[in-house]
């Protein structure tokens, strides 16, 4: 895209989902499910939209002409209850197709559990599984991969490897998890017509001889006291509720600490 066409609404977005290509990475969602998830919330708000203009059932083409989508995705979408559908198994990172193809298919696993496989040679091996599911990724990709994620158990002579009985959930996936949920949570409010939003960055300096995680968690600790003490602003809690209000509060590290 030349400067001569570049739009600020797509600038805006691709800065967005630059920040939520590294979460959803880490989620293993892969562009072609974020796509099939995009189509169904834009059905949904499009029919959102064409019942508030024709006060009646979802408007099939009036949908597709807000969306761009065609009417019989429309239609399969509006059916389903806007529902995303399950996970295409194309629509997987490759490295979970090996192991589902590793765990379902009679030639690399027996009575539904996965075989312990020699990583070169002929079938049945881990070379001719990525083979069959992983595409054009070669088999030592893919394996380095499956072991860094903690799925697989490779020998010391690197010969044989294994799934890996059970893999624990990393603290680093929950965190990607909840970072997720909180920028759904805002970005529907931020959204929102008629929202505040308060723009306001403030980069705080600390002494070398302070440890980062300590300024953190006493940053966020104020913040937190802040915010706890926002409900009984107004006169208390036990007051009739009105005029709620959704307050967010964000710490995190600048880019230029990143880069360090």
């Amino acid at each position: 895209m030349t400067a001569l066409h570049e739009d600020p609404a797509e600038i805006a977005l691709a800065a967005l989902l630059d920040a939520l290509a590294s979460v959803l990475i880490a989620l293993e969602i892969t562009p072609t499910r974020l796509a099939q998830i995009a189509r169904a919330s834009f059905v949904k708000v499009g029919a959102i939209q064409a019942r508030t203009r024709s006060s009646g059932r979802p408007h099939l083409a009036r949908i597709a002409a807000l969306t761009g989508l065609s009417r019989v995705e429309v239609k399969r979408i509006v059916a389903a209850n806007f529902s995303i559908g399950d996970v295409d198994p194309d629509a997987s990172p490759r490295a979970v197709r090996v192991l589902t193809g590793w765990r379902t298919s009679n030639v690399f696993s027996s009575r539904g559990k996965p075989r312990r496989l020699p990583i070169s040679g002929r079938s049945p091996s881990f070379y001719s599984l990525c083979k069959a599911f992983s595409g054009d990724i070669p088999h030592t990709v893919i394996l380095d991969e499956l072991q860094r994620q903690g799925r697989v158990t490779v020998t010391k002579d690197r010969r044989w490897v294994s799934v890996a009985r059970r893999r624990n959930e990393s603290k680093g996936i929950r965190q990607e998890h909840d970072a997720l949920i909180f920028a759904a949570g805002f970005l529907n409010d931020a959204l929102r017509p008629g929202a505040r939003i308060v723009k306001r960055k403030e980069q705080i300096s600390a002494s070398r001889s302070v440890s980062d995680a300590y300024v953190e968690n006493a940053v966020a600790g104020r913040v937190t006291e802040l915010l706890d003490q926002m409900p009984d602003l107004f006169g208390g809690r036990r007051r009739a509720k009105r005029n709620k209000l959704n307050v967010y509060a964000l710490v995190a590290r600048t880019d230029v600490e990143k880069k360090k």
